[in-house]
């Protein structure tokens, strides 16, 4: 089987689990929830994007997989991974405009989660031995897919509670 059809079926189909579960088990429980106490579960899954940070130990992949590549995504995942935890920080200690931390969190997490995926399919990278970052892509990133969606629902709900106090 070629890599990038065995990728598509995977990620196809660990991208159906994780909706199914975020939207028969997950969203109607956030639902009962003030806006920001629904998103800290939600930003947890993104503060873990170290994970993505592999990419950028030697060996963890194949030496053919460009140093471009590996530095963009790597990187990308770090600073999500940072985004995210000030982001929890923020809501945390109620700091006024925790909202906007939880934007920026989610706007560069996706944008690099979105950049990532069109970077992999430039680069050809399915064809290289990924090691355990096969497992990342294919099994965390529609994780991270489904949770970002589940943070834009929560933020552009304008009929959802805050906090008080």
């Amino acid at each position: 089987m070629e890599p990038i059809v065995l990728f598509g079926i995977q990620f196809t189909l660990s991208l159906v689990a994780y909706s199914l579960i975020a939207f028969w088990y997950v969203a109607p429980r956030l639902s009962r929830l003030p806006r920001e106490l629904a998103l800290v579960p939600l930003l947890w899954v993104h503060a873990f994007r170290t994970v993505g940070g592999t990419i950028l130990a030697p060996g963890a992949v194949a030496a053919g997989v460009p140093t471009e590549f590996r530095t963009m995504i790597g990187f990308g995942d770090l600073i999500t991974a940072l985004l995210a935890l000030i982001a929890l920080a923020a809501l945390r200690t109620r700091l006024p405009g925790a909202l906007g931390f939880v934007w920026l969190c989610v706007i560069v997490g996706m944008l690099d989660t979105l950049n990532a995926i069109v970077q992999s399919v430039r680069f050809n990278v399915f064809t290289y031995a990924l090691g355990v970052n096969w497992v990342i892509v294919t099994i965390y990133v529609p994780a991270l897919l489904v949770t970002s969606l589940l943070i834009f629902m929560q933020l552009l709900d304008r009929n959802r509670s805050t906090m008080k106090g």
